[in-house]
């Protein structure tokens, strides 16, 4: 995935309007004013304005750009998680199958159409769904699923749709929505349901709060070989997910932001999260994987898989 990118504009004003952001952008000493920056041009210009990214030979990623979280990580400080796009990089040819839950718009879901023989694409937000749906549905090779991971198939289960989080939906819970939040309702599906039988699937997850549930829902498709990309975030010092994870039989973690570096218990993941910002991506499978043993392989600083 090493192809330059380059970007078009649906119009005059959004060359513009995208100039004047990336001089904003260098002037942000906080986080907040990146948001602020986007949102602020954002009702000067034309709200639909927006860039595509053409890069990889995948299909153009739309980027709105009174979007503060993707014209920040994807335009400006790019390339977007390249730690992941190695992973997907070295999966290739070794698995027909890359599922992508919690899509969001589809950057990821773009990026491997041309890897991978199938993508699944699953978003719980109506909103996002549509935006994803615009990026991925002319993709001969990609399924979209407007619905919600979780443990099983064929429930219902209500999210809240966050006011300026670019991360679309988090389940409802002890805290109230936000008076600008809005709710949506929403049918769930189970991994398992998902990967058919008999194949080990590249699987991102990015579902918030629901990781847990979710890898729940797994189990088959982890005893089968499955890869699971997945993120442990800076700001729960518990290690939630990767503690779930290393309490399976015979699975594995490893870091990948520098090479494949086994994680063998959450007191090391815990001391790589520095940033309490920032979403850490992990490999969990079991150690048994020949997948995983694929993308050791063949990734930039391979290892043992077992």
């Amino acid at each position: 995935m090493t192809a330059p990118r380059r970007l078009t504009f649906s119009g005059p004003s959004a060359r513009l309007q995208h100039a004047l952001l990336m001089g904003l952008f260098r002037l942000a000493v906080t986080r907040g004013l990146y948001g602020r920056f986007a949102r602020g041009l954002g009702r000067v210009f034309h709200p639909e304005n927006a860039v595509f990214l053409h890069a990889d030979g995948a299909a153009p990623y739309r980027i709105a750009l009174n979007d503060g979280y993707w014209t920040r990580f994807a335009l400006y400080h790019a390339p977007y998680e390249p730690e992941v796009a190695r992973v997907l990089t070295a999966a290739r040819e070794a698995t027909p199958l890359f599922c992508d839950l919690g899509a969001n718009k589809g950057y990821w879901t773009t990026r491997a159409a041309p890897l991978f023989d199938q993508v699944i694409a699953v978003e719980a937000s109506e909103t996002t769904f549509a935006e994803l749906y615009g990026n991925a549905s002319r993709l001969h090779n990609v399924s979209l699923h407007h619905a919600a991971i979780h443990a099983r198939s064929g429930e219902i289960l209500t999210f809240v749709n966050t006011h300026l989080s670019h991360a679309s939906a988090r389940l409802m819970g002890d805290a109230p929505p936000g008076a600008r939040d809005r709710t949506e309702s929403v049918p769930t599906l189970a991994i398992d349901d998902l990967v058919q039988e008999g194949i080990a699937a590249l699987i991102k997850l990015d579902v918030e709060g629901a990781e847990v549930a979710a890898i729940s829902g797994a189990a088959r498709a982890l005893a089968q070989g499955a890869v699971l990309i997945y993120e442990d975030h800076g700001n729960d010092p518990a290690c939630t997910v990767s503690a779930h994870l290393l309490g399976l039989p015979g699975m594995r973690i490893y870091s990948i932001e520098a090479g494949l570096a086994p994680m063998p218990d959450t007191a090391t993941i815990r001391a790589l999260k520095t940033d309490p910002y920032k979403g850490y991506n992990f490999l969990a499978a079991r150690a048994d994987s020949p997948l995983l043993a694929a993308i050791a392989e063949r990734f930039a600083n391979p290892v043992n898989s077992g």
